[in-house]
């Protein structure tokens, strides 16, 4: 679990977790290639798709978890791909997209109460 004396002791813009994981694709109706079902598994109709993140201490107090479904980091402005899947953590953190959705990143770093209101939305 992610606690408060934890995110005091990383240096700010440290990368402190990271890894790969599933959401949903913004513009999943148009990705058939890259369309994965909520296993991971291709699949026509599905949702998701596979993203590399980063959980990273920012420069003040707070963090923030950025991922490589981001325009900057692909090289098709569709998304339709999987380059994203390329960029180093460090570009990802430095060009990704944030996660806003409060269940993933419970889900990523299992942050505590006090933890988590250090998010930067």
């Amino acid at each position: 679990m992610l606690t408060l004396s934890d995110l005091k002791s990383f240096k700010p813009h440290e990368i402190f977790a990271k890894g790969e994981t599933l959401i949903l694709h913004p513009w999943f109706n148009n990705t058939v290639k890259t369309c994965l079902n909520e296993k991971g598994e291709p699949e026509a109709n599905g949702k998701y798709c596979k993203v590399k993140w980063v959980a990273i201490r920012g420069g003040i107090h707070d963090w923030a978890i950025y991922h490589s479904l981001d325009a900057n980091l692909e090289r098709a402005d569709y998304l339709d791909g999987f380059s994203h899947l390329e960029p180093s953590w460090e570009d990802i953190a430095d060009h990704g997209s944030k996660l806003h959705k409060r269940d993933k990143i419970q889900e990523l770093v299992e942050p505590d109460k006090e933890a988590m209101s250090w998010y930067r939305d």
